[in-house]
């Protein structure tokens, strides 16, 4: 069984779809989970910091990892097959494509690239087609880095909103492993 690492960061009101998504993964994949401290720590009217984390570690059987010294061992000592940012927010993804590495997120990116290991992002951003949209183009074009496929979630509403689409997560990991973006990358829309 491969080894997954399932980063998840400050998209609050993605966090249902989060554990949908890791509902399924477990079922496929040795998981360790990496979770910001903003999340860890922030009540939001989504949920509660307490429930998600417990949810989270019901549904691995594991501790969440949480700090960058958890995370720094997986560059020399251990390793991953693979890793999900899901849901990547764009302060994530801004402090990636800019080299920043303060919190246990962005230290198991930096940890397993050293390792040639990929990274796949599944990006939930109200900004993303417009000033986090940099730093996604910057790195798309990065060896080792691949994107789940998105959607405008709510175009007429907040026209630079897209998100990740759930559906074509496994397919990305799947494609991610053997060193391909899946494509079509943009998928459309919904209606709201």
């Amino acid at each position: 069984m491969k080894k997954l690492g399932f980063c998840i960061t400050g998209s609050f009101c993605s966090m249902k779809d989060m554990l949908s998504v890791l509902s399924l993964l477990v079922k496929d994949y040795d998981v360790e989970v990496f979770m910001t401290p903003n999340v860890q720590s922030f009540d939001t009217r989504f949920q509660s910091a307490k429930n998600l984390k417990e949810d989270v570690e019901a549904l691995t059987k594991k501790p969440v990892l949480n700090t960058i010294q958890d995370a720094e061992v997986y560059g020399p000592m251990k390793s991953l097959d693979i890793v999900l940012v899901y849901p990547c927010d764009g302060n994530t993804l801004a402090k990636v494509n800019s080299g920043i590495n303060d919190n246990v997120v962005t230290m198991i990116i930096k940890s397993s690239l050293r390792n040639q290991v990929p990274i796949v992002f599944g990006v939930f951003s109200n900004d993303i087609l417009g000033a986090s949209g940099k730093n996604l183009l910057t790195l798309f074009n990065k060896k080792n880095l691949y994107f789940v496929p998105m959607i405008q979630d709510d175009f007429k509403n907040k026209p630079n909103s897209a998100v990740a689409c759930h559906t074509k997560v496994q397919d990305t990991l799947e494609y991610a492993l053997l060193g391909k973006q899946l494509h079509p990358f943009l998928l459309g829309y919904k209606e709201v």
